[in-house]
């Protein structure tokens, strides 16, 4: 795989699009987030972040994102929807990570999960957004919703591709500021265009 499957495209087909709701997701609870259903929150910036337990590779995008979370919150509303086949994976992978037990493999480091975290049930809302992308989305993916309720800016992110190895925050501030977003131009046009189409679609099967 290139490195463009990291890069947002100023024409990708789902930025402008309206955002779709969250509020399909059951949110699961635990002491701190007593709720079950949770829907993009007027007036801020929100973003919705895909993720899943299967990824083990990329749970730092899982701390880096709970770091924006906690340093943004008064701006920016993040929320964990999980991929993972059943409910009680997810129930069980952030009870873990609240222990503080999900850790790097290499420093032991743990990595948290620090913002509301929903299972995705059929990935219906993943589905919806995947649709917005011309059928092609993997996790780990973070969407940027503006106050008006727009996909500002998207980003795939991966073990060797973090959101500190992006523009990711720094794409946030200036959504949050009201500022026009760094551009990377259109995307290349590409003679075997077929073949990125079925990696995409392998990887997103790889979730199961």
């Amino acid at each position: 795989m290139s490195d463009d499957q990291y890069t947002t495209w100023e024409d990708d087909l789902c930025l402008g699009s309206v955002a779709p709701s969250t509020e399909l997701a059951d949110f699961v609870l635990y002491p701190d987030n007593g709720m079950d259903r949770m829907d993009l929150h007027p007036g801020k910036v929100n973003i919705v972040y895909f993720m899943c337990k299967f990824e083990k590779g990329a749970y730092l995008c899982n701390e880096e994102m709970s770091c924006l979370h906690e340093e943004m919150g008064n701006d920016v509303q993040v929320v964990a929807l999980s991929t993972d086949p059943d409910r009680g994976t997810v129930e069980k992978f952030l009870e873990r990570s609240k222990k503080g037990e999900i850790t790097d493999l290499n420093t032991g480091k743990p990595y948290r999960l620090e913002m509301p975290v929903a299972w995705d049930e059929g990935k219906k809302t993943f589905g919806m957004y995947r649709a917005l992308c011309g059928g092609n989305l993997t996790t780990y993916h973070a969407f940027v919703v503006d106050r008006e309720g727009k996909i500002a800016w998207h980003q795939q992110f991966a073990q060797t591709c973090p959101p500190s190895k992006t523009n990711f925050v720094d794409q946030v501030k200036k959504i949050v500021k009201g500022e026009p977003v760094a551009s990377a131009g259109p995307k290349p046009k590409k003679e075997n265009a077929g073949e990125d189409d079925e990696d995409a679609e392998c990887d997103d099967m790889a979730l199961f």
